[in-house]
C-alpha cells in the first residue's frame, strides 16, 4: 500500500529578524507531526536569509525566494507569479503571516493558481507609522481582494482580528503558543547567567522588543530612569535588533546617555537564548503602544516574571497574577513605583498556570494540523 504523503503548507511571515511572528513560526514548525503536515516558506525579501534557515532545510522543508517588493516591485510581483504557477499544485494552504493589511497579493494570486486554503493571519493591533491618503486606499483596496481571495482569517488575539478584518469577518483565535517547559523557571541557570553578566545582586529588569515606534523604547528608559532613582541597583537588559531605521535605536542610546544611564543598561541585541536571560531577570516591561499578542509576554509569565504592560495591550495576555496592566496615560514615576516593589518568589509553578491556559505549543501545533488536515 502506498504511503500517504503529508500535506504542504506554505507559510509567508518569515523574515531576517527573530520577532514574534518569526517565533510563533518556528514553534509550530519544530512541534509539528511532519508525518501529517509540512510547513514550507517563501522569503519574500530575498535579498537576506531568513532567521532559522538551516533548522527548516536540515528538517527536509523548502524555502522559495522572491525580490523585495520594495527594491523591485516589478520583479517582485512577477516572481510570484512564476512560483506559484510552479509550485501551486503542491499544496493545501497558503498563509500570509502580517502585521499589516497594506499586503496582500499571495493570498490574491493564490486563488488564481488553485490552492484551496487561502489564509490571513493578523498578528498585530496598529500601524507603526501615520496612514496616509495613499496608504488609506490601499487597504480599502486589500480589504476587497481578501474577500475575494481569502477563504479562512486567523488572529493571535480578538484584539488584533478586530483591528484587521473588522466586526463583519469572523476569524479563528490562534494563540501565540510557547514550549512553556523551556521556560520554566530554573535557578541553576539564574546563577550562571546573572554571573556571566555580571548582574549578580542586581534588580533586573528585562525588555525583548525591536526597536520601532510600537515598542516605545524611549518611555521604557524613562520609566527605567526613575526606577534606578528608587533602586541604584536596578539594571534594564534590553534585547532585541534595529529594523530598518535605526532612528528608534539612535534615540534609545542617546537618552541612556542624557539619563548616566550607560553603566546599568545593556543593549543585548537579538539573541537566541530569551529562555534563559529571563531566567536572570526579575520583572519584565513591555510598554508597547500596541500589540497583537505579544509572545514574549505570554514568555515572560511562564518564566515566573512580573510583568508590566501598557492597557493598550489586549488583556488577552493576562494569563496569570502576574500581569499588571498600566496606561500609557500614567507618569513614568507611577510606573517605576509598582515595578519596583514588585517580585515573585514561585517562579516554577507558572510555566505550568501558562500551559494550563491553552498556550502551550504541543496543543496548539495539533490544533494546527486538524484544521489543515480538514481541508485536505
Amino acid at each position: 500500500m502506498k504511503k500517504k504523503m503529508p500535506i504542504r503548507v506554505l507559510q509567508i511571515g518569515m523574515t531576517k529578524n527573530i520577532g514574534g511572528v518569526e517565533t510563533y513560526l518556528i514553534q509550530q514548525f519544530d512541534y509539528l507531526d511532519k508525518s501529517q503536515v509540512v510547513y514550507d516558506f517563501v522569503n519574500i525579501t530575498s535579498e537576506d536569509e531568513i532567521v532559522f534557515k538551516d533548522k527548516i532545510l536540515q528538517a527536509g522543508s523548502r524555502i522559495y525566494g522572491v525580490r523585495s517588493r520594495h527594491s523591485n516591485p516589478i520583479r517582485h510581483y512577477w516572481q510570484w507569479i512564476k512560483l506559484l504557477h510552479n509550485i501551486a499544485g503542491e499544496y493545501t494552504a497558503i498563509v500570509l503571516n502580517s502585521n499589516s493589511i497594506t499586503y496582500v497579493f499571495p493570498i490574491f494570486i493564490a486563488r488564481f493558481f488553485g490552492i484551496p486554503m487561502r489564509i490571513m493571519h493578523s498578528h498585530n493591533s496598529g500601524f507603526e507609522h501615520k496612514i496616509g491618503f495613499i496608504k488609506k486606499i490601499i487597504i480599502t483596496i486589500n480589504r476587497r481582494l481578501l474577500k475575494w481571495g481569502a477563504t479562512d482569517y486567523f488572529a493571535c488575539s480578538k484584539l488584533a482580528g478586530r483591528w484587521m478584518f473588522g466586526d463583519k469577518i469572523p476569524f479563528t483565535v490562534i494563540p501565540n503558543a510557547i514550549d512553556c517547559n523551556k521556560f520554566r523557571f530554573n535557578s541553576d541557570v539564574r546563577k550562571e547567567l546573572r554571573k556571566s553578566l555580571d548582574i549578580d545582586d542586581k534588580f533586573v529588569i528585562g525588555h525583548v522588543g525591536r526597536f520601532t515606534y510600537q515598542k516605545n523604547h524611549n518611555f521604557l528608559i524613562e520609566i527605567f530612569y526613575e526606577i534606578h532613582k528608587i533602586n541604584p541597583k536596578a539594571v534594564l537588559l534590553l534585547i532585541g535588533n534595529v529594523v530598518g531605521d535605526k532612528l528608534y535605536y539612535k534615540i534609545a542610546k542617546q537618552k541612556v546617555q542624557q539619563y548616566g544611564l550607560m553603566n546599568c543598561v545593556q543593549f543585548l541585541g537579538m539573541r537566541s537564548d530569551v529562555p534563559f536571560l529571563m531566567q536572570a531577570m526579575d520583572c519584565f516591561l513591555l510598554p508597547s503602544r500596541f500589540e497583537g499578542l505579544p509572545v514574549v509576554g505570554i514568555e515572560a509569565q511562564a518564566a515566573g516574571l512580573p510583568c508590566f504592560f501598557s492597557d493598550t495591550i489586549t488583556r488577552e495576555v493576562g494569563l496569570t497574577e502576574l500581569a499588571h496592566f498600566i496606561s500609557l496615560e500614567k507618569s513614568d514615576e507611577e510606573w517605576a513605583k509598582k515595578i519596583a516593589r514588585s517580585h515573585c518568589t514561585e517562579r516554577a509553578k507558572f510555566a505550568n498556570v501558562v500551559a494550563e491556559k491553552g498556550y502551550d505549543i504541543h496543543g496548539i501545533s495539533k490544533k494546527m494540523e486538524d484544521i489543515y488536515l480538514e481541508k485536505n
